[in-house]
């Protein structure tokens, strides 16, 4: 869809947001101020400096409703990767190019979308399964104002935790909550549930495993 970035710009996206502010306290300072903030509240106008040359225009978007998203998602992902420590900041030097676009439509299929995360979270015990089920379930509901009043709440909760979130994949699947909510919400808890279950099914297996071979020693 036209206006939703492909997963090599958003990679471009986050490396840039690192590399403007990692030697600018200031600038990253002010794009942190700017998270859970509408676009055009007065918090986020320095914000523009950094996010504004990487929008698309307007004209070249079809609805209101996905423009808003996506503008939505560029801010909102600024602050997060201006939020976190600047060793995770992810270096590049390839540029983004309609051939390298192309060559990454199967590429995001691979990466690890925040309901995974959450659950590989659980999964290693870092997170409460009962808080994490109902933040997610929470976020899901939610429409694209009330998404980036909730995610930063969840987020912080996770790099409390050591864990860090993929945000161009995160960039993304906020790009689309415009029209395409309920399928981005179900790749989530479908990933939540997948990754937080993994470690019960491997011990499953493992546990089989071990009868069977106890069956053939006797």
């Amino acid at each position: 869809m036209k206006g939703i970035p492909s997963i090599t710009t958003a990679d471009a996206y986050v490396d840039h947001v690192g590399k403007v502010t990692r030697n600018d306290p200031g600038r990253r300072a002010a794009l942190r101020r700017s998270l859970g903030r509408p676009v055009a509240d007065i918090g986020a106008r320095w914000a523009h400096g950094v996010v504004a040359p990487w929008l698309p225009e307007r004209r070249d978007v079809r609805g209101r409703r996905v423009y808003d998203a996506v503008e939505s998602a560029y801010y909102t992902v600024a602050a997060l990767a201006a939020a976190r420590p600047a060793d995770r900041d992810r270096e590049t030097d390839q540029p983004a190019t309609p051939e390298a676009d192309a060559a990454a439509d199967n590429e995001e299929s691979a990466r690890t979308n925040l309901g995974r995360v959450l659950g590989l979270a659980v999964r290693d015990g870092k997170v409460n399964p009962d808080t994490a089920e109902g933040r997610l379930h929470l976020l899901c509901r939610q429409d694209v104002a009330g998404l980036h009043r909730q995610l930063p709440g969840l987020i912080r909760l996770l790099q409390a935790k050591d864990v860090q979130v993929d945000l161009a994949k995160l960039l993304l699947d906020l790009s689309r909550w415009g029209i395409g909510r309920d399928e981005v919400a179900k790749q989530w808890l479908q990933g939540f549930y997948r990754a937080m279950n993994e470690l019960k099914d491997n011990d499953d297996q493992d546990a089989a495993r071990q009868i069977g071979q106890e069956s053939e020693d006797k």
